[in-house]
């Protein structure tokens, strides 16, 4: 049978009495929406936790890692599981503490999700619950499993750095930027599969990106080299955009010329790549190019949701990315004129 309720946290509290073994799937959550399920993790045996993995979104204040990581800490000192599966696209909201009764709807673990917002909730139970159940592997085999003490040991050494109030602009916080190169570097083998469609061979190294930037002496290009010499950690947005350039381009090599044609002095702006482009980066969001080191998985966190990224309140990225691009377009032009 399927309930409906316009608020859950009277629902989901009932639910988790008396049980030991969960599936808790939210997007975002803070220290007041994961309180409400203490009388769970209290008592947890078996916890699964399905969630978004990405800095920016503690620093905009939709998730606490802090707080679940103080959760993923009691639940582990009692010797007890707690499998912490990510998605930067996840979207989905289940709380399921048993075979017979299922929690689904639109309500992130969050107080005003649980209390004042306009929510839908949805209470399976019996055959439609069961039902449900046999359904949750596949949705499992699209997350990307995190092991608890590499989420633990992360948050410990980064969390004062996300949490720290930062005024100035997104793109030039160092701290964050290394927070995030530190989550990759920490976290990529159990966040990013390796894919063979990232064996091809890329026309330029970014080494001939910089020399070529040197090279056009635009201010566009003069505000790249900038950016990679400069003091705020900038390095990795101008190296993934320019490698998700290229493999943007070789993909789709129509859009060389039109984008070429961009004003040297001007950024791109989208307006007639932008949906192919978001879906170049969502059809690839689970590849790496391990020699060069670039990382789909890292672009996206650096870009909004508007370029194809993940992050929210933000993206740190975007202006980069905006230079970057015309400048690929005109490198790969010059090279087909050159070879014929």
């Amino acid at each position: 049978m399927i309930h409906f309720h316009e608020n859950g946290i009277n629902i989901i509290q009932r639910s988790l009495l008396g049980k030991t073994k969960g599936i808790i799937c939210t997007p975002y959550y803070t220290e007041r929406g994961l309180k409400l399920l203490d009388p769970f993790f209290d008592a947890a045996e078996e916890v699964e936790f399905w969630t978004r993995f990405n800095p920016l979104d503690w620093r905009a204040g939709v998730a606490d890692m802090a707080a679940l990581n103080r959760r993923v800490k009691s639940v582990m000192s009692r010797h007890k599981a707690f499998d912490i599966r990510v998605s930067d696209d996840l979207h989905a909201k289940i709380y399921s503490f048993s075979e017979s009764k299922v929690i689904i709807g639109s309500a992130n673990l969050t107080w005003p999700a649980m209390t004042t917002n306009i929510e839908l909730i949805c209470e399976l139970t019996e055959g439609d619950a069961a039902g449900f159940i046999r359904f949750l592997p596949k949705l499992r085999k699209r997350l990307t499993p995190v092991p608890a003490e590499v989420f633990s040991a992360y948050v410990d050494v980064a969390g004062d750095v996300i949490s720290k109030p930062y005024d100035g602009p997104v793109e030039e916080d160092e701290q964050m930027n290394a927070a995030i190169e530190l989550a990759e570097d920490g976290l990529r083998d159990a966040l990013v599969q390796t894919s063979p469609k990232t064996s091809s061979i890329l026309p330029f190294e970014i080494e001939d990106f910089f020399e070529y930037c040197k090279g056009e002496g635009t201010s566009v290009s003069r505000e790249i080299m900038k950016q990679v010499k400069g003091k705020y950690n900038l390095q990795g947005h101008v190296k993934h955009c320019y490698y998700g350039a290229v493999r943007f381009f070789c993909e789709f090599p129509k859009y060389i010329y039109e984008i070429a044609a961009t004003p040297s002095d001007s950024l791109c702006d989208f307006t007639s790549i932008g949906e192919q482009w978001r879906d170049f980066l969502r059809s690839h969001a689970d590849e790496i190019d391990g020699p060069r080191k670039f990382y789909f998985h890292t672009l996206r966190i650096y870009l909004p949701l508007n370029l194809g990224g993940t992050c929210i309140g933000g993206g740190g990225a975007s202006p980069t990315l905006k230079r970057v691009l015309p400048i690929v377009a005109r490198m790969l032009r010059e090279q087909e004129k050159k070879h014929g």
